[in-house]
């Protein structure tokens, strides 16, 4: 048996097909129209991350490991330790790291720390 619809309802089951024609439609010219400056940036960016040299303080980060440091360094030079016990022993071994490394020292309740660029 057929069934009727309210006026109400039919208005709602009319915007409802309405706003889904539209996102799907949105969706597929998107989809579609993706300009080539687009694609060529795509391809650029697989080609670099494949040339790409990351040259890794292994020095600084096996001397770091040793006093039982958390090493965080970056590729525009940045290297940072940070021994979590402000002792007076750490203290004097990561003075001894700063020095080497050319680093800044700082300490507090964050523990004891060298950090800068080369």
């Amino acid at each position: 048996m057929a069934k009727s619809y309210s006026e109400l309802e039919a208005w709602g089951i009319f915007v409802g097909a309405l706003i889904i024609g539209i996102v799907l439609t949105s969706v597929f010219w998107g989809f579609i129209t993706i300009p080539e400056d687009a694609k060529n940036l795509e391809k650029e960016i697989g080609n670099a991350s494949e040339t790409v040299d990351i040259e890794i303080p292994i020095a600084f980060i096996e001397f770091c490991d040793q006093v039982k440091g958390d090493p965080n360094w970056d590729n525009s030079g940045f290297r940072q330790c940070i021994v979590k016990e402000p002792t007076e022993k750490n203290l004097i071994v990561m003075n001894l790291l700063c020095k080497k490394f050319d680093l800044n020292l700082s300490y507090g309740s964050f523990g004891v720390k060298c950090e800068g660029t080369k």
